[in-house]
Parts: C-alpha cells; structure tokens; sequence
C-alpha cells in the first residue's frame, strides 16, 4: 500500500483558474459531503446503558472450573465498558492491571488485553470524553492511555472508510491521519509505561498498515515479540499486515507462518492466513463457492476463530444458512469477546427470520462496538422483525412473550413510536390480561406486569396521581428494577414534575435500560433549550 503522503498526492487534481468559482462551489459541495460522510461513520448506532459493573476481574470462566486454578475465560468487555461510562475509574484503572498480570502470568490469556482494550478503544464518539477524564484520574498507569489511544486508531479507520485508495476521498485521509497523530504518542507512552503491555502493538501495527510503514511495523512486532515470544494474537496481526492488499505478497505470509509454526507449533494455524486471504478476495468477486474450498484448507491448519467467521459469511451468501450458524456458532465459542462473531451470527439469524435471537445478539455487539457498520446495516431491519414476531405472539394470547420482544426491540431503538404504541395495545388488551394464570399474579417480576397494566388504564383517563403510588410501592419492593423507573417516570413527566421524572430516567439507565439513557438525554436537551 503506498504511503499516506503518496495516496494524497496522486488525488490531487491541479485545474486553471479558468474553471472559475463554479470548481471552488463544486470543491465546496464534495467536501461538505465527505465530512457528513465521516460524521455518520462516528455516530453510535446506539448509545447503550452501561449496564451493572463487574464484581472482581471482568472474566467469564467456563463453568465447572475448579477453584483456585487460573480462569481460562474471556474478558466480559461490556462489563469492563460499563465502568468507563460509569466514570468508575479507579475500577477500571485496576481491572485492566488485573486483565495485564493475568496475562503476563499466562501469556495464552493474551486475548484478554486484546479484547478488553478493543472494548474499551472501539472509535464511538462518546468515548473520547470520558477516555481523556480517565487519563486525568490515573495519569501514571498504562491503563488509560493505551484505551485511547486504540481508541483514536479505530476513530482513524472510521473516518478513512472501507474503500480502496481510489475510491477514498482526500478529507478521508486527511481525518485517519490526524485521528493517528493523536493515538500514536498514546500508545508510546502506555508501551513506557508498562514495557510488558504488548496489546500497544496491535494498534501500532494497523497505525503502520495504513501509512505503508513497514520499518515502524517491524518495530512494533520485534519489540512485542521481545516481550512476549510466545504471544499469537500479535502475530496475526502482524501477519494480517504481509498480505497483498498492504503491499506485501502470498510468499511472504507463508514463509513467515512456516518459520513461525516450526519455532511455536501452538500458533500453527498461521499457515492457514494466506488462504483466507485469498478467500476474502474471492468473496469480493461473489466466488464463494471457490472462497469456501480455500477456508477449508485454512481451517486444516488450525480452528481459528477468523477463519470460521469468513467460512460463515460464505455460507450464508450462498444461503446455506444452517451450516452458516454452525460456523458462527464456532466461531463465537472459539472468541466470544469480539462483536464481529455477534454481529455475523445476527445477520445470520436475520436472514432465517429467527428474530428474537437475532436482536439478542445485535443488541450485545452495539454493547461493544456501537459504531460497526454490520450493525448500521442490520438494526432497523432487525427492530422490525421483532416488532413483527412480538405482535404475532400477541395475535396468539402468549402476553408475556410479546411484551419480552417489545422490550427487546425498544431496547435495540430506544423511542421508537412503533414498539410505544404496540406495547401500550399489548398491556392493555383486555383479553390478553385474562389469559393471564394465577402464578403471573404474584410478586416479584410478574407483578410488575400488573402494575403496568393498571398504569395503563388509569393514564388513558389522566389519572396519574393515583398512578404514582402503585410505583412507588412496587420499587420499594423491586428497587432494582430498571423498567419499573422507566414506567414512573412518565408518571411524574405528566405530572409535569421534571426533575422526578429526569432522577427516575438516569436510574433506569443506570440499571441497564437503553430507552432510559435515550429519554435523559432528551430531557437535559430540553432543558438547556428552555433555558
């Protein structure tokens, strides 16, 4: 790949002052329209709840684990992300020190700091606050300046766009570099700070790629390798890096996976990467079937979570969509810290017109990666099947289930008027309430069902002064209970007491409620409007 200052040269087209001010007009209207470009990339699909912070490492360990043995498991980054939107940042300053210990201790756990960084530094815009407020708490960790700076890495690639360089416009560039020039001196400072801290090199290395450095990549590799031989995630990112599309060749990827599989026969399937190159190229042509034997040669030299991703992508191009879930399926087992698995396993799902799971796995990769452009694509089409399904259960009296599926499509498109209107029909259809078993009535979670159906009856008659009490009390019983604080504060809202209704809003967010985090922040807007 020619370097950043090269690709900018060549799309420089010199035109005489004769073209006049309608070239300036034209320059004008195409920049204007490459930033808007650049801005919708940047902008969260979703802006999700932070959700309930970790307990301990942020770790999912699988289960019959025997007790005091080193948990083989993959880093929860939703939960590590919760405490960055929580501001929790002495939290979080620790779990990432805890997540580097770990994996220096066992450097197969890698994937912990891979992943848990990637959580951390996904390129969402409203990261970038919060990123620099955490730098500030903990200025002498390592922690908070390799999150931003991978974070201002993904921001780069957000803005140049998945285009070839012909296809890329000048600002595009021009936004990757300066969004580099902010990562870079980041990451050479978390890497000083913490020496062992080898994750920099992966940000570093796709900095590399993009600008065609190949001295500053070999400079990032040999020093992680210095400090971790026997890390694999760095080496695949690295190889990654030799394929043709970055300016190296086939050759090169194999005899680098040779000479590396022979020293470390673990990172094995490092063999498999120029075939699955070659199969991503195919796929771009729609030669899948051709691309599906090349993925199989890959996967012959080792069960690589990328190499089952592409395999079901394939698959389901060619609709062969069971065996498509069985690859995602794997792939997901094999890596199920990255929102890719979720995001190709929902589309999947998608394409079967199995909703319910489909919105539970999108709803988790925007939890991760809310500006990925797999989720842009899936989520309107996604809401509208469950709204879909959610009616359908509703048709046949199974109450509950629909009422579960418009929560989950309110929660994947927070205010949408559609699940509002559906939902206020579901709870308060007559038929639906009688339909309901005496086990439905009691306390707890159910009752919350009744609580809101009796909020519903007593709102299309404006009486909400009697609705507040049944909230109360209910919360008083369920004070974790993030819907229930959603509910109530439309109480308070129509009773025109705002800060009420504000306080019950920023507390069903807190407790994980999507809607509740949406509706806050339209009434602080509001706020400020009216001021």
């Amino acid at each position: 790949m020619p370097s950043l200052r090269t690709a900018l040269g060549a799309g420089v087209l010199v035109i005489g002052l004769g073209a006049g001010l309608a070239v300036t007009a034209s320059r004008a209207t195409r920049s204007a329209e490459v930033e808007a470009r650049i801005a919708a990339r940047q902008e969260p699909v979703l802006t999700p709840a932070p959700g309930p912070a970790p307990q301990g490492l942020p770790i999912v360990t699988p289960a019959g684990r025997e007790e005091g043995k080193v948990p083989h498991g993959h880093v929860d980054g939703v939960a590590l992300r919760s405490l960055l939107l929580r501001r929790q940042f002495e939290e979080l300053t620790l779990a990432v020190e805890q997540l580097q210990w770990g994996m220096e201790s066992n450097p197969q756990d890698e994937h912990w700091m891979t992943d848990g960084i990637l959580a951390l530094g996904n390129g969402s815009s409203e990261s970038t606050e919060l990123l620099d407020a955490w730098v500030e708490a903990s200025p002498r960790s390592f922690a908070p300046y390799l999150a931003r700076g991978t974070h201002w890495v993904s921001v780069g690639y957000l803005r140049r766009g998945g285009k070839t360089v012909g296809a890329t416009a000048k600002e595009e560039f021009a936004g990757m570099h300066e969004a580099f020039e902010r990562a870079v001196p980041d990451l050479v400072r978390a890497w000083s700070l913490q020496p062992k801290a080898v994750a920099a090199a992966r940000p570093l290395i796709y900095v590399a790629n993009a600008l065609g450095d190949d001295e500053a990549r070999e400079r990032a590799y040999t020093r992680a390798m210095e400090q971790c031989p026997t890390c694999a995630d760095v080496r695949a990112v690295y190889l990654h890096g030799l394929a043709p599309r970055w300016g190296g060749t086939y050759e090169k990827m194999d005899a680098f996976a040779d000479a590396q599989s022979l020293a470390h026969p673990k990172v094995g399937f490092l063999r498999g990467f120029a075939d699955f190159d070659r199969a991503h190229d195919l796929a771009v042509q729609g030669k899948h079937d051709q691309g599906l034997v090349l993925l199989a040669q890959a996967l012959s030299a080792g069960d690589y979570w990328e190499f089952r991703l592409a395999r079901a992508k394939q698959l389901r191009r060619t609709k062969a969509l069971d065996a498509a879930l069985e690859e995602a399926n794997r792939a997901v087992a094999l890596r199920p810290a990255r929102a890719s698995v979720y995001f190709e396993r929902a589309r999947i799902f998608s394409n079967s017109r199995k909703w319910e799971p489909a919105g539970k796995d999108l709803l988790h990769a925007l939890r991760l990666d809310a500006t990925d452009s797999d989720g842009r694509a899936l989520r309107d089409h996604v809401v509208k099947g469950v709204i879909y399904d959610a009616w359908e259960a509703h048709k046949a009296g199974r109450r509950e289930e629909a009422l579960g599926l418009l929560e989950l499509a309110g929660e994947l498109a927070p205010g949408n008027p559609e699940v509002a209107r559906r939902r206020a029909w579901v709870v308060q259809s007559p038929q639906q309430a009688e339909a309901r078993t005496e086990e439905e009535q009691g306390e707890g979670a159910e009752d919350f069902r009744t609580v809101q159906q009796r909020d519903y009856a007593l709102a299309r008659g404006r009486r909400f002064k009697e609705i507040l009490p049944l909230w109360d009390a209910f919360i008083e019983r369920n004070p974790d209970h993030g819907l229930a604080y959603m509910e109530r504060s439309g109480t308070h809202y129509h009773l025109r007491d705002l800060k009420s209704a504000l306080s019950d809003l920023k507390k069903a967010c807190d407790l994980g409620v999507n809607e509740g985090c949406a509706r806050a922040r339209q009434v602080e807007r509001a706020k400020a409007a009216a001021r």
